[in-house]
């Protein structure tokens, strides 16, 4: 069976991954998840496959569900065998798991004996909306996700535009719909590439540092270099089209959904309105995933102890605590720069 934690051991130094390389040491020795089966979604890329062999270390049967609401390298799908791990059909789903590590609530129709743990917000509304008597572990609603939800998917979104030859962003008028955490990471990035930041958000709420909300969204976007969608919610730029078509800004969507809508043509905007970072091999550095990817894993043993109440409850403090224990200053520094962004002047 190979390792994937030696086969990508130079894409992935220690100093990348330091939650998932203590996650396997720990779980390596006591296999506290020992015959517990795991359906596990988080979205499958390269280093979804540390995440997995920590899974694998616990003791745990790992099955691998992708494609429902995703994107995917389908490279990586096809050698999910060779890692331990497998893929359910229609006839496993049915019969459930013990724990389903779900993504986008993309599986929350799979029974699971223990309960659920979801990565993202949006998933944890459709859980709340279904009413399930299960526990299900909201992994968005920690700071630990602000890594990757913040710090990650504001990178993704450089790498992708560079990906596509977008290059320097210095003095640029950006615009970004959506102010929440991932919005709020995008608006950090484009701040630090020098780019003039703008934010459309219904709710007004208070922009971070160096971000005008915008009074007159039509005309700011008929003048814009780049508009990112980055509300999750579907067709959230949709009442814009009009606008955005009569626009030569850049358009990119960093939504699981098509935020842009139908009268957008798909080839106007960039990776055909697919999540701009999905267009990477990694589409989240190793360094900003890697504490999600521990805090998600560590939902399993949560709910093997029995430690979360039936529907939405919050991921246990100690096990946040442990991952920062773990992670290195300059992350961290990072992150305090985000948050003290965060800080900006009211909106006059």
């Amino acid at each position: 069976m190979d390792d994937p934690f030696e086969m990508f051991a130079e894409d992935y130094p220690v100093s990348e991954r330091p939650a998932l390389t203590r996650q396997r040491t720990d779980w390596g020795g006591c296999r506290p998840l020992a015959g517990l089966t795991v359906l596990d979604a988080t979205p499958l890329f390269r280093n979804t496959l540390l995440k997995h062999a920590c899974l694998l270390a616990a003791g745990a049967e790992v099955w691998v569900g992708y494609g429902r609401a995703m994107p995917y390298d389908p490279a990586v799908a096809g050698r999910l065998a060779d890692f331990g791990l497998r893929v359910p059909d229609a006839a496993r789903l049915a019969r459930g798991f013990d724990v389903v590590l779900d993504c986008a609530a993309a599986f929350a129709d799979v029974p699971a004996r223990l309960g659920y743990v979801e990565l993202t917000r949006s998933g944890a509304r459709r859980y709340a909306a279904l009413g399930l008597e299960r526990p299900v572990i909201d992994v968005d609603a920690s700071r630990v996700k602000t890594f990757e939800t913040a710090l990650g998917t504001g990178d993704g979104l450089i790498r992708g535009l560079r990906h596509f030859g977008v290059g320097d962003l210095r003095g640029r008028t950006a615009v970004v719909f959506g102010c929440g955490k991932v919005g709020r990471g995008i608006l950090f990035r484009l701040n630090q590439a020098g780019a003039r930041c703008f934010v459309i958000d219904p709710a007004q709420p208070r922009p971070p540092r160096g971000v005008t909300l915008a009074d007159d969204p039509p005309a700011l976007l008929r003048r814009a270099d780049l508009v990112v969608t980055a509300t999750g919610v579907k067709d959230a730029a949709a009442h814009y089209a009009a606008d955005l078509l009569a626009s030569r800004a850049i358009l990119a969507n960093m939504g699981v959904e098509d935020e842009f809508g139908p009268a957008i043509p798909a080839d106007r905007v960039l990776n055909a309105k697919a999540p701009l970072n999905f267009a990477l091999p990694d589409p989240t550095r190793m360094r900003y995933i890697d504490p999600t990817m521990a805090l998600h894993n560590l939902g399993a043993r949560s709910l093997l102890a029995g430690h979360a109440l039936p529907g939405i409850t919050v991921p246990d403090a100690a096990a946040e605590a442990a991952i920062f224990a773990t992670l290195p200053r300059p992350l961290l520094d990072e992150l305090a720069a985000f948050e003290a962004a965060q800080q900006g002047a009211p909106h006059v």
